[in-house]
């Protein structure tokens, strides 16, 4: 692979995040560039550094190969990005149970290795050409019991909850929601209220114990156990996914 800076100019631009810029670099490769101002942006960004050198090689994360210039990130396909392009129903029952599958052995394996993810959700999830799933975006997260930089989605933040394994959890079950259906919890709010008063109100539901109805959903019941604290590992949900 060429270096970074000999793309510099090549690259285009793909989304700028909360920390950094990101760029394809080839088909396979994007590079999220190095913040070089804020001292939020470049502590998140040294602890994605950690993270992804804690977790190494794994099926379930996006490769990372560090540089100065910034992170040399596997490319792929945002899964809520194929949710909406294509809608929750168009994707073969199957796959989605592979996609359920992959996701909690992959936050399994983050856990494991003492990470705190703290923004799990189908948009820090990627679809690979092979069609498996794999996590990104450790900026910011938390390792062995620091506390995190960043945190969840309105739609998948318990704001009773302190972050950790169960926030995570509860996280996603919100992930599994938008999976089976295609949309975000409480995702009819939005078109009534704005911003701030719909994260108001959708953390107080949650902090009711109201949640959306998921009985007539197939992952329903583990998706109420990632919501209600039934949880308390990803390795339980992991094992209930399977028995579907």
């Amino acid at each position: 692979m060429d270096s970074p800076s000999s793309l510099s100019r090549a690259n285009s631009f793909i989304a700028a995040g909360t920390v950094s810029i990101i760029y394809a670099v080839d088909n396979n490769n994007v590079i999220k560039i190095r913040p070089t101002s804020g001292e939020f942006e470049r502590q998140a960004h040294e602890i994605e550094i950690r993270s992804y050198k804690r977790l190494g090689h794994h099926k379930r994360i996006a490769s990372c190969e560090v540089t100065e210039e910034g992170l040399i990130l596997e490319r792929g396909t945002c899964l809520r990005g194929i949710l909406q392009s294509v809608g929750e129903s168009a994707i073969p029952w199957a796959m989605k149970l592979q996609w359920a599958l992959e996701a909690a052995e992959g936050l399994e394996y983050i856990h494991s290795r003492g990470i705190i993810h703290a923004d799990v959700g189908c948009h820090n999830i990627i679809v690979d050409n092979a069609k498996h799933v794999k996590f990104i975006d450790f900026a910011g997260s938390g390792i062995d019991g620091e506390a995190p930089l960043v945190c969840y989605e309105w739609c998948s933040f318990n704001p009773g909850v302190e972050i950790g394994i169960c926030s995570d959890i509860f996280a996603f079950g919100s992930m599994l929601f938008e999976l089976e259906t295609g949309f975000v919890p409480y995702h009819e709010l939005e078109r009534t209220l704005e911003k701030g008063k719909l994260v108001t109100a959708v953390e107080e539901y949650f902090l009711q114990q109201e949640f959306p109805p998921v009985k007539t959903l197939a992952f329903g019941s583990i998706i109420g156990g990632c919501w209600n604290g039934k949880y308390t590992s990803i390795d339980e949900v992991h094992r209930d996914i399977a028995l579907l």
